[in-house]
């Protein structure tokens, strides 16, 4: 009997192997909120813009790849069209800002009722009343709810009577809405359709990247699932996004991510009817009527979509599987390069205890925060890390198995293990990959990319909140909101190059001094907050001014260019103050 001889090839391992980076963005959905974004990201474009010069990388790509659900999906599309029109990503933050401060923000909100002296005498009858500017809030999206003020976001289309049930009370009537401002605001700051590439013209990863890779995420109604819309290519160079059972449904978009997969993402269910999109360009999907209702005319040729923050507000899974996949199926002889990633969430994951609301607006507010806040990425993120470790693993245990065999001089006996190998590395794993394909336990010997950093800047902000804030569109709030933004990616900031730092005191404690400098940006960072980002007293700035003292005092315990980096950016936010 011949034996077929298996010739070991040696694996390389991701720990020997320096690899080049690319960061992601990925930016949660919460509507309004999405204001909160823009002031984090005209942090970090400033911030690492100046890392990457200090490093010797000027005119790097900033952002790899971004990927958004709902409003967070608007941002990325605006924030990618403007880089490749402007090449800078501080213009195309610009850009943005305005998109929010000029196109979208409402100034001239009539909210004399507000101001009248009942309300004033209102408070100081009822203690547990909203303050004037949770008040000034509320009433500025019951406006815009209301009809009586238009807005470059939405509008009430013709009211829909039960004819179901025949319940015509007004519970039971549905007050959908037209989308159809929004999209224009979009298309008047971003152009469409988006396609990029992962350039390949040679040369290293880093000279080859040029283009930007922008992922968009919604829900196929009627699949319940997640879908993906991507601006890069797949293999055989059409753009498709395949899903169902036995991966039956695709949707062609090959001129590239349009307006159409935005919307579809931003489509928040009862407010708005399905987005419809046709499954390739020559399906003529028409105009919503006057009653707003989606277009049922070619059902077979139309999948209808809700917005992407049902299933995955914060879309951190389907980034890490997007970018394994493209790098396999399209790149499959290069390297994975590795992430760092910046995460911008809108909705507080936690609150403090002792703010907890017992009021019935305060309640559905926390409720909905809780509903999409982000509530994975912490665990896929270790998951990730696991998986990573498995990996090394395995291929490290294989190259040693190779190792012991080649001191073997028995012909006989190295071509037995060889074929024992062979068996097992051609077992079926009992997972199956996203195509519903089984696998071989030699496809888990596939190399993986690292994780090298998450970065996460969240709104923690409670003070005077609202259960309706995702539609303030007032410019006062929209201004805050990006304020926000900055303050808190500054400290996210600071708080991750503290914790990355090597500190030891006296007693030779390590961590004891990491903990008393995070503790520091901690107690600023609540004043802050408790003063809704104002530091009229200027208390915020006195504990900043205590930390940038805090690290000249362990000069001698830093390398020169830690010590001066961190008090570099205390300075900055500081001075903001």
């Amino acid at each position: 009997m011949n034996k077929i001889k298996y010739t070991f090839i040696r694996l390389s391992i991701n720990n020997n192997n320096k690899k080049h980076i690319q960061r992601a963005l990925v930016l949660q959905g919460g509507g309004a909120l999405g204001a909160y974004e823009v002031g984090a990201l005209k942090v970090l474009c400033k911030h690492l813009t100046e890392q990457d010069k200090e490093n010797g990388e000027e005119g790097k790509i900033l952002f790899d790849i971004v990927a958004g659900t709902s409003i967070g999906a608007t941002n990325g599309a605006i924030l990618i069209s403007q880089f490749l029109n402007t090449k800078s990503w501080e213009k195309a933050a610009e850009k943005l800002e305005q998109f929010w401060t000029k196109q979208l923000s409402l100034k001239c909100l009539d909210l004399s009722d507000v101001n009248k002296v009942w309300y004033n005498e209102w408070i100081k009858r009822n203690p547990t009343a909203a303050s004037e500017e949770a008040a000034r809030r509320y009433y500025s999206v019951y406006k815009l709810l209301s009809g009586t003020v238009r807005n470059n976001m939405y509008y009430v289309c013709s009211p829909i009577k039960d004819k179901k049930f025949f319940d015509y009370l007004p519970l039971s009537t549905w007050n959908i809405h037209s989308s159809k401002p929004l999209q224009e605001s979009i298309e008047k700051y971003a152009e469409f359709p988006i396609a990029t590439e992962f350039s390949n013209n040679g040369g290293s990863l880093l000279q080859q990247q040029q283009q930007p890779r922008l992922l968009v995420f919604s829900v196929d109604v009627a699949e319940g699932e997640t879908i993906t819309f991507d601006s890069y290519p797949k293999a055989d160079g059409s753009r498709i996004s395949k899903y169902g059972k036995d991966n039956k449904i695709v949707i062609d978009y090959n001129d590239g991510i349009t307006i159409d997969q935005v919307m579809a993402s931003n489509t928040l269910p009862e407010f708005y009817d399905y987005a419809p999109i046709g499954i390739d360009s020559k399906v003529d999907i028409k105009d919503q009527d006057e009653s707003c209702r989606a277009d049922i005319t070619d059902k077979e040729k139309t999948r209808y979509f809700w917005d992407g923050g049902l299933l995955s507000n914060m879309p951190f899974r389907e980034l890490l599987e997007a970018h394994q996949e493209y790098w396999e199926s399209v790149k499959p002889n290069e390297k994975i390069p590795d992430l760092e990633v910046y995460i911008i969430n809108v909705h507080p994951s936690k609150m403090d205890k002792d703010i907890l609301p017992h009021d019935y607006d305060g309640i559905k507010d926390r409720k909905n925060d809780i509903l999409y806040h982000d509530r994975n990425s912490h665990y896929d993120e270790n998951i990730s890390y696991i998986l990573t470790d498995y990996n090394d693993f395995v291929r490290q245990m294989r190259n040693l198995l190779e190792d012991v065999l080649n001191k073997f001089d028995d012909k006989k006996i190295k071509d037995e293990y060889n074929e024992k190998l062979k068996h097992i590395l051609a077992i079926k794993t009992i997972s199956k990959n996203k195509r519903e394909e089984s696998r071989e336990y030699k496809h888990l010997l596939k190399p993986r990319f690292k994780l090298n950093k998450v970065i996460r800047i969240e709104r923690s902000n409670y003070k005077n909140n609202i259960s309706g804030k995702i539609g303030d569109l007032s410019l006062e709030t929209i201004n805050k909101l990006i304020k926000e933004g900055e303050y808190d990616a500054w400290f996210s900031l600071i708080k991750e190059f503290v914790k990355d730092m090597n500190l030891v005191n006296p007693q030779n404690h390590p961590y004891n001094m990491q903990n008393k400098l995070t503790n520091k940006l901690d107690t600023a960072l609540s004043l802050l907050k408790k003063n809704d980002y104002k530091d009229s007293d200027s208390h915020v700035y006195r504990h900043i001014k205590e930390f940038i003292d805090m690290v000249k005092d362990q000069h001698n315990k830093l390398e020169e260019h830690q010590s001066s980096k961190l008090i570099k950016l205390a300075e900055v936010l500081r001075d903001k103050l």
